[in-house]
């Protein structure tokens, strides 16, 4: 016999909800208070809590719904007395209110303790309420969505009902809701969302740096003689050609004499692919001689073209100058967007630099070529080591490099970490002992391992990944939905919070968050790096590894651009 709808239930008031969807909503909102890598605004946290609150909602919606059908299979019926109904909701009301109190000052304390750990401030008491209503705000537009997606589902049921049988019309009604709501979702909120996303990165992109001139230098791109003109290369392409130390600066921290270090880089302009942008950077290499420099190092840029002119001064200070960083623009959008949207094209754009500069490279004799060397930060190292088939080809192609922030989705990065010796942790994986690559937690770990074990002889060709522990970019996955990674099962890393456990859905978005302020905590801290890269490129360079560098690291902090 069919299920049918009874009438009273179908005229139940729009606010009635579920008392079990209820149980879990607030469960589940207030796990979501539970802590991260790093300390979440009040906007994020109620983003957060809303989108729990709602997920704990439906997952008790459907566990009543899988009762009351197993219920109604065995003709199960449970009753109880007045009396003890009574003394059982009286008991319920209280204990649940001192779980909800214990636990909310469990959670606002852990999180207190989550940003003593990175040192940046705590939420404050109106930050919570804020938080709250933001949440519940989030909660009722998402229920009353939900809500009338099913009313419209038994309407059009109802409709088809008249002509089909009642089961074959309810699937009708579900499939054709389902694929409108999808359609409207994705091409409608989601794409346009990304369009206005576009057109505002595209006005960024169009603007000029405060405070910044077009360069006098015809070593660097935008300069006298560059093909690339200035305002052709964008808003970070600009930074990053104006940021150059001079010989002069360089040679003060050096205490030697020092060369102009050439910077080389192509925008991303109307009707250019990624390959021509790719062989206008060869060609500005070519034009400003970098290929007779001592180091040649190809920088794979974030989605809006950012490079971290603290791995770029690194390599210009280390070299006295005698350097050419090469670099380009592939997107317009912050990596956040390009997550979601496109991982392709930095991929695409990483494999086109490289190739294109090797293959120039390779053409010099052996004795003239400069030590090429390999970087990016984030979803530039993402698309930087998509140039190399695997961790073999990467050793053999490129004669060393650092990659910041790696995402764990990033191909060479994943397949490393799942071969590492074992006992070594996930966020700081030992590689053959560190013969070749060497996964890097903080300054004084190039020369050990997370336990503080020393590593044997450091080859060449040298590779670091550098990856805190607290870094949301690095740990992000959406395998984290529904799967517990090691990095939370083992011990976790020395700028993490005890507190932190794996939760499923919560952490997910619990990282994505923390991903929005990930440049909030000091260096050393989230995907903050700054001044431990220079101990890294100097012994991918072919320094002695751990060998103080504090000289250049002042000099370096007087040049160094930050713009993030």
């Amino acid at each position: 016999m069919p299920f049918s709808l009874p009438a009273a239930r179908a005229a139940r008031r729009w606010w009635h909800f579920s008392h079990i969807g209820l149980l879990f909503a607030a469960g589940w909102f207030l796990i979501s208070w539970s802590p991260s890598l790093l300390p979440r605004t009040w906007y994020y946290q109620g983003l957060i809590s809303g989108l729990s609150a709602v997920f704990g909602y439906g997952l008790g919606m459907l566990v009543g719904w899988v009762f009351r059908v197993v219920a109604h299979l065995l003709q199960l019926r449970i009753t109880i007395g007045e009396r003890p109904g009574a003394f059982l909701r009286v008991a319920a009301f209280v204990f649940g209110a001192l779980f909800v109190v214990v636990i909310t000052i469990s959670n606002v304390r852990s999180q207190g303790r989550t940003a003593a750990v990175v040192h940046l401030p705590a939420l404050g008491p109106l930050d919570w309420l804020r938080s709250i209503a933001l949440a519940a705000a989030i909660a009722a537009v998402l229920l009353a969505t939900g809500r009338l997606l099913r009313r419209l589902t038994r309407q059009l049921a109802d409709v088809a009902g008249r002509v089909l049988p009642r089961a074959i019309a309810a699937t009708i009604a579900v499939v054709v809701v389902v694929t409108v709501s999808l359609w409207v979702s994705d091409n409608v909120l989601f794409h346009r969302g990304m369009q206005a996303f576009a057109a505002a990165a595209a006005q960024v992109n169009s603007q000029t740096p405060q405070g910044r001139m077009p360069p006098t230098s015809a070593l660097v791109s935008g300069g006298p003689g560059s093909a690339e003109s200035y305002d052709s290369l964008g808003y970070e392409g600009q930074m990053f050609v104006t940021a150059a130390p001079t010989a002069v600066e360089i040679s003060a921290a050096t205490g030697r004499a020092a060369s102009e270090p050439i910077r080389a880089y192509a925008g991303l302009t109307e009707g250019r692919s990624v390959e021509d942008v790719a062989a206008a950077v060869v060609a500005e290499l070519e034009r400003t001689h970098a290929f007779d420099r001592k180091v040649l190092a190809v920088m794979t840029s974030t989605g809006t073209g950012w490079v971290d002119d603290w791995s770029v001064q690194s390599i210009e200070y280390l070299s006295g100058g005698d350097s050419a960083v090469a670099s380009m623009q592939y997107s317009y959008l912050p990596s956040a967007m390009d997550y979601m949207t496109d991982l392709r094209t930095p991929r695409e754009a990483g494999k086109a630099l490289f190739d294109r500069v090797h293959a120039a490279w390779a053409r010099l004799p052996e004795g003239r070529r400069p030590q090429l060397v390999v970087g990016g930060e984030s979803l530039g190292s993402y698309g930087g080591q998509a140039a190399f088939t695997d961790a073999q080809d990467m050793l053999a192609r490129a004669e060393g490099g650092v990659w910041v922030g790696t995402p764990s989705f990033t191909d060479i990065a994943r397949e490393l970490t799942a071969s590492r010796n074992l006992g070594s942790p996930q966020i700081a994986p030992v590689i053959d002992d560190g013969r070749h690559i060497r996964f890097v937690t903080s300054a004084d770990r190039i020369t050990k391992d997370y336990y503080g074990r020393p590593y044997g002889a450091w080859d060449f060709p040298r590779f670091v990944y550098a990856q805190h522990p607290s870094d949301p970019v690095v740990w992000w996955n959406p395998a984290l939905l529904g799967a517990e990674p090691d990095w939370l099962r083992e011990p976790l890393g020395r700028d993490v919070n005890p507190d932190v456990t794996w939760i499923p859905f919560v952490t997910f978005w619990q990282l994505t968050a923390d991903m929005a302020v990930g440049h909030d905590p000091p260096d050393g801290y989230g995907h903050r790096y700054g001044a431990e890269l220079v101990p890294a490129w100097a012994a991918v360079l072919g320094g002695t590894p751990g060998q103080d560098q504090s000289r250049l690291i002042d000099g370096i902090t007087r040049t160094v651009s930050r713009s993030k």
